[in-house]
């Protein structure tokens, strides 16, 4: 729903907050008003990122569970449903430097699909067809970095 549509239907809301989209803003208001619990699946990115920390908080979540929404981010996660159910992937590996996701690319080979880690959505996706697109896809868009690792295939 488009959120002007929420704020100006009493028959979609009850309340509506304008507040940050945090972990601890959540819990507020979460307590505040004795939720039955919390939809993560129209938020976005940022949610998927907090229904572990919730969960941990004994959120009640409705829809995905945090463990399937982490299984789904998590490519390491993801790869071993995807093997044990008998799907064919690429060739894939994180990657926590541009010297390190060069040297992958050259070995299996341009065009490669980078993506940030922990991002389902697709955000910051983008297919490198060279040393050159990829250390400008890398340095524009992404923090590559231990804490940041890209995934390519």
């Amino acid at each position: 729903y488009n959120p002007e549509t929420v704020s100006t239907d009493y028959d979609e809301a009850d309340r509506l907050y304008f507040e940050e989209l945090s972990l601890e803003r959540v819990l507020d208001i979460y307590e505040l008003e004795a939720s039955s619990g919390v939809i993560l699946s129209v938020g976005g990115q940022i949610p998927n990122n907090m229904a572990l920390q919730l969960a941990r908080n004994n959120v009640k979540i409705l829809g995905t569970s945090a463990q399937d929404i982490d299984n789904a981010e998590d490519r390491f996660k993801f790869s071993k449903i995807l093997d044990s159910i008998g799907v064919d992937q690429p060739l894939w590996k994180e990657l926590q430097s541009t010297s390190m996701a060069k040297a992958f690319c050259k070995q299996v080979e341009y065009p490669c699909l980078i993506r940030p880690s922990y991002v389902l959505s697709g955000a910051a996706m983008k297919v490198v067809f060279n040393d050159d697109d990829l250390e400008i896809f890398l340095n524009k868009a992404c923090d590559v970095s231990p804490e940041h690792p890209v995934v390519i295939s």
